[in-house]
Parts: structure tokens; sequence; C-alpha cells
């Protein structure tokens, strides 16, 4: 059974019909998927805030 959470470090959102695939695993939204480069919030409806716990 495949993984149905986000595969960005900090989020716990579950992968919907918007999922983005990149290098093989899933994501809830194109700014995880690009692990917040440009400082990209998550979009994900739950309110998650993954995007501050990635700035280093």
């Amino acid at each position: 059974m495949p993984d149905t959470t986000c595969a960005c470090p900090h989020c716990k959102c579950v992968l919907g019909v918007e999922a983005v695939m990149k290098d093989g695993k899933g994501y809830c939204c194109q700014g995880c998927a690009e692990h917040h480069a440009h400082g990209e919030p998550c979009v994900a409806p739950t309110g998650c805030e993954c995007a501050k716990s990635a700035k280093g």
C-alpha cells in the first residue's frame, strides 16, 4: 500500500486529488514538492505550517 502522507519532511497532510509527484514521492502541493524553496506556503486546506519549519 503506497504512503498517502505528503513527503515534505514537516508536513502531515494526506495526499489528495491534486497531489504532485516528484522524484517518485508524493506531495500534497507544489510548494511542498519544491521544499518551500522560495517560501511558498503549504496550500492544503488543513492550515499546515510546514513551510515555516522548512526554513533553516
